[in-house]
């Protein structure tokens, strides 16, 4: 092998490895975007189903108003709102569920990562900062469940009325319903007070995760 040959391979073996070294880095990177973007989605449904709840519980409280003129009309566009408001519900699932996908590619690739480095100290660092970003994670996955799982009772509470009303529309069994109503539309409040908790501390979460 000619004297000028081989440092020129071993040049090129070094830049190949500074290329392969820099595409893994810049990999890890879009990894946790990646991340961040499906958490913000899985925080977007949950806004998207709080708004949802909103717009049916005003059918809601349009039917049991004295002042209603059709409520038939009425309970077909509540039963509906309360259509879409569980399909929102389930769309939480699905981009929770997106969101842990995502979670578990960045986190297998980080650790890897992390063993391949051969400084002990940077290593140890590296590995707790996963740790540290894994707990961060953990928050915003609950919130996600959390969220879901908040709007159980009320929607129990709103199918058992709409049962109640299924054969019987008339204003004596509308009247019937009026502490049931007021107790509903008070957790109602409580719900869209804890759903913005729980959306807020997931948003700032998520802030920990950004590049």
């Amino acid at each position: 092998m000619t004297s000028w040959v081989r440092p020129a391979l071993v040049a090129g073996s070094i830049a190949l490895g500074a290329a392969a070294f820099a595409v893994a880095q810049d990999e890890g990177v879009k990894q946790v975007e990646q991340l961040v973007k499906k958490a913000n989605a899985t925080v977007s449904a949950i806004g998207e189903a709080k708004l949802q709840l909103s717009k049916t519980f005003e059918v809601y409280n349009s039917l049991l108003s004295d002042t209603a003129t059709d409520r038939k009309d009425l309970y077909k566009k509540l039963q509906k709102e309360m259509e879409n408001t569980e399909k929102k519900r389930a769309e939480i699932a699905t981009r929770k569920g997106e969101m842990d996908t995502e979670a578990e590619t960045l986190f297998k690739s980080w650790g890897d990562s992390a063993s391949a480095i051969t400084d002990p100290a940077l290593r140890k660092r590296s590995e707790e900062r996963l740790a540290e970003t894994k707990t961060h994670y953990a928050e915003i996955a609950k919130a996600g469940s959390r969220a879901a799982e908040l709007y159980a009772p009320v929607m129990k509470s709103l199918g058992d009325q709409v049962t109640y009303l299924g054969h019987d529309l008339n204003p004596g069994a509308v009247a019937s319903l009026k502490p049931n109503a007021a107790k509903l539309n008070t957790q109602a409040k409580e719900l869209d007070q804890r759903i913005d908790e729980t959306m807020a501390t997931a948003n700032k979460t998520i802030g920990t995760l950004r590049p």
